[in-house]
């Protein structure tokens, strides 16, 4: 049976960088929860597929790279950086973040997804560079700088 590294690579490798849309099947348990893609888990193959045609729908030349791993148990933490381009755009982007596979019976049985796409959205310029540090500005700031305008 393969490692818990081994399942992450062949997952990031296969589902996105080659888009095998069978290792979906193969990989990720029919009844299995992906947490962190949307406002409700995705559940299962057929949950993920869904997700996967949406994205490559809307990004090609997708590129991820598994920058490191942590194993414990049945359960692997990896920590991932992508490069893709944006189809409607032309745009080439860049994301990151970080995934946790819980492993049974050499598939996926749950994910649990964190990826920071503040980089692509300012990139695509759907959001501004300044629009973290204005959310991050105090109430207080934010009401005199709107009275001044």
């Amino acid at each position: 049976m393969e490692s818990a590294e081994t399942i992450m690579q062949t997952w990031m490798s296969r589902v996105w960088n080659q888009l095998d849309v069978g290792a979906i099947d193969e990989l990720l348990a029919a009844e299995a929860p992906v947490h962190g893609l949307g406002e409700a888990p995705l559940i299962g193959s057929a949950g993920f597929r869904e997700f996967h045609a949406g994205f490559t729908g809307a990004f090609s030349d997708i590129q991820i790279v598994v920058e490191r791993q942590v194993v414990v148990g049945e359960n692997v933490a990896g920590q991932w950086s992508a490069t893709m381009t944006h189809k409607a755009s032309g745009t080439p982007v860049t994301a990151g973040g970080m995934v946790i596979f819980s492993f049974r019976d050499g598939q996926i049985r749950e994910g649990w997804n964190a990826a920071d796409f503040l980089p692509m959205l300012t990139q695509l310029g759907i959001v501004d560079e300044d629009a973290m540090e204005r959310a991050m500005t105090p109430p207080a700031q934010m009401s005199s700088t709107s009275a001044a305008s």
